[in-house]
């Protein structure tokens, strides 16, 4: 067992040389005593550091939207863009997520057709997605499945009701209730639609989710398409 009075003194010994070093002299005498701690220090906070940096500066999504059959000339970073400064979001804090890229037949067997299917109903089952612009089809075969919400509960009453001829009416699944519903407004003739020819050859329709609580920032998106 190593004597404390021994360790005492060959501590101070040590203390003593080094106190006579010059300071490169110092640095590299440490160094060659604790690079190894001094290594494995830093690769453990440049670890801490790559895990961390996302989680702090990871911003909220206010408002998640996806596009099925859209025309493949829609700017999805445009659209961000402009609709970040429509809702006045902090960019370094806020952001605004679009998914254009569903290309949707479910009448065809064509595995392409297939993957784009499942990917799509996988991640609005785990409530990716507040809204959704679809073609007609596409947007009665997820409506009548109960994917979107009834809009008496989004919009104001007389609001939705300036709407009635463009509303897309469905029997949800499940409700208890044989009367149809709004779940849908037609979308083809608005602004912004047109500007960007999204769908140009077909209807399309604006639905909300029927599990999002983002229903403010949906229905400014719907005021933000409109105008």
């Amino acid at each position: 067992m190593t004597n404390p009075n021994d360790l005492r003194d060959e501590m101070s010994f040590e203390k003593q040389q080094i106190s006579e070093l010059s300071l490169a002299e110092k640095m590299e005498f440490y160094w060659q005593k604790y690079k190894v701690h001094i290594v494995i220090t830093v690769l453990l906070a440049c670890l801490f550091g790559s895990i961390l940096h996302p989680v702090i500066h990871q911003k909220e999504t206010v408002l998640s939207i996806a596009y099925i059959n859209a025309f493949p000339n829609v700017e999805d970073q445009v659209i961000v863009d402009e609709l970040e400064k429509h809702l006045q979001l902090n960019p370094k804090k806020q952001q605004v997520l679009l998914d254009s890229t569903y290309y949707i037949d479910n009448t065809s067997d064509s595995p392409y057709a297939e993957n784009y299917s499942q990917k799509f109903s996988s991640n609005a089952l785990d409530g990716k997605f507040d809204v959704v612009l679809s073609d007609v089809t596409n947007f009665d075969f997820y409506g009548n499945q109960g994917f979107f919400q009834d809009l008496t509960t989004v919009f104001p009453t007389e609001e939705l009701a300036s709407y009635e001829e463009r509303l897309y009416y469905v029997d949800l699944p499940n409700d208890d209730v044989k009367t149809k519903v709004p779940i849908g407004i037609k979308i083809d003739k608005a602004a912004k639609i047109c500007k960007t020819s999204c769908y140009p050859n077909h209807d399309a329709y604006y639905g909300v989710m029927k599990d999002s609580k983002r229903i403010d920032a949906a229905l400014r998106f719907f005021y933000y398409i409109e105008h």
